[in-house]
């Protein structure tokens, strides 16, 4: 079954703020999967916070959308097709055992980071006062992922090594967090996007190379990265074969002592649209409430 093109955007910055919403939604949305299931309480406890600050996020960012377009906000966040969708590949991976959530925690807000900083001086000034409010919360999030990063790299021998094969798993999806928007040329032309999205991959292969160095797991890195699975999933939410090439990410290699990317993306992936096989259930689960009563809020 064949799949009509990603619906287009008019504006460009609706494209930047949906990719930067559904990665909070989506990942909010998985983080609170772990309510009452996570190992510790305190834990409990801190994943639901994050997860909540994660969707309010996602809320401020369509209300800025509903301002471009007047769409409702409610159907911004619940009401598209799934091919509607732009968030990274990572965040809709499920959680797997907690070993793989906190190395998916800790990959993602080292990226988001990167983002939220390069952002913070884009001439889209709605955007950059929400970024603004965004990293006094982030903040938290981050130190919160990289205490488990030190507990697990520097803990037992089996956790340390449950954490290293999770975040091998999970590198080639945090890679994807840069794939370059459809609307990224506009963007940059107009300094909506400050930097280029690959240019923004660098930086965190850097940052969060040096700390894996560290840690003594640069082997994570070594591997280069895969590439993510080649189904979608259509409108119906069921899984469908694609013809356009599959998301190929960036190679990830060693440069005078620094971790870089070698080559660029292929394809499409997650910012256009295009999504694994994890993410029908997902969906299904998430909208479906509203697709059931139309109307109801979120």
């Amino acid at each position: 079954m064949r799949r009509g093109p990603v619906p287009a955007v008019d504006d460009p910055r609706v494209g930047l703020l949906l990719a930067l919403a559904d990665d909070e939604l989506i990942l909010g949305h998985r983080l609170s999967e772990w309510t009452g299931w996570v190992p510790y309480i305190e834990e409990d406890l801190a994943m639901s916070s994050i997860a909540q600050d994660e969707m309010a996020h996602a809320r401020v960012l369509f209300g800025i959308v509903s301002s471009i377009d007047r769409r409702d906000e409610d159907r911004l966040a619940l009401g598209r097709a799934p091919e509607e969708y732009r968030n990274a590949l990572l965040c809709e991976r499920p959680n797997g055992d907690f070993a793989f959530t906190l190395a998916r925690h800790w990959l993602y807000d080292t990226a988001d980071a990167v983002r939220l900083e390069s952002l913070a001086s884009s001439t889209f000034a709605e955007l950059r006062d929400a970024v603004a409010v965004f990293r006094l919360e982030e903040r938290y999030h981050l130190e919160h992922a990289r205490a488990w990063f030190e507990r697990l790299a520097g803990g037992p021998v089996e956790a340390r090594h449950r954490f290293a094969a999770a975040l091998s798993a999970a590198l080639p999806d945090a890679i994807s967090v840069f794939e370059p928007l459809p609307e990224e040329q506009a963007l940059l032309s107009d300094g909506t996007l400050p930097e280029p999205s690959e240019t923004l991959l660098g930086r965190w292969l850097g940052e969060a190379g040096q700390a894996l160095d560290e840690a003594g797991l640069d082997y994570v890195l070594s591997g280069g990265a895969a590439e993510p699975g080649e189904m979608i999933p259509t409108s119906a939410g069921e899984i469908a074969g694609e013809e356009r090439s599959v998301l190929r990410v960036p190679g990830v290699e060693r440069r005078d002592g620094r971790w870089m990317h070698a080559g660029s993306f292929a394809g499409a992936g997650g910012r256009h649209g295009r999504h694994s096989e994890d993410f029908a259930a997902l969906w299904g689960e998430m909208t479906g409430l509203y697709r059931e009563h139309p109307g109801a809020r979120w």
